[in-house]
């Protein structure tokens, strides 16, 4: 019974579970209403050699043309890898973390 309580009062606020089951219009409206994106953002500031265009980082995470500012997350991915974004993140942090403390 508190679960019913719990569905109906909060998670989906106020309207009834069964309601949305019989009324497609009720159920498109509350989907429209509630549905969030959960993502992880990435591949904005694209790592890449020297003459690629889209590049905006450099393989230490330098960002061109801004002096002292490096990027160390998923933004610099040039394409979303085809898993969780976590483990790739943080392998590129610590390469970068090894290029800043041992630079060439």
């Amino acid at each position: 019974m508190l679960r019913h309580l719990v569905i109906d009062r909060v998670i989906i606020e106020g309207h009834r579970f069964e309601e949305l089951m019989r009324d497609d219009e009720a159920l498109e409206d509350f989907i429209r209403k509630q549905a969030i994106g959960v993502w992880h953002a990435s591949c904005t500031c694209r790592m890449g050699a020297e003459d690629d265009p889209m590049a905006v980082t450099d393989a230490a995470g330098r960002v061109r043309a801004v002096s002292g500012l490096r990027v160390v997350d998923a933004s610099l991915f040039p394409c979303v890898p085809c898993a969780n974004t976590n483990f790739p993140t943080l392998m590129t942090a610590e390469k970068i973390a090894d290029a800043v403390l041992s630079p060439r």
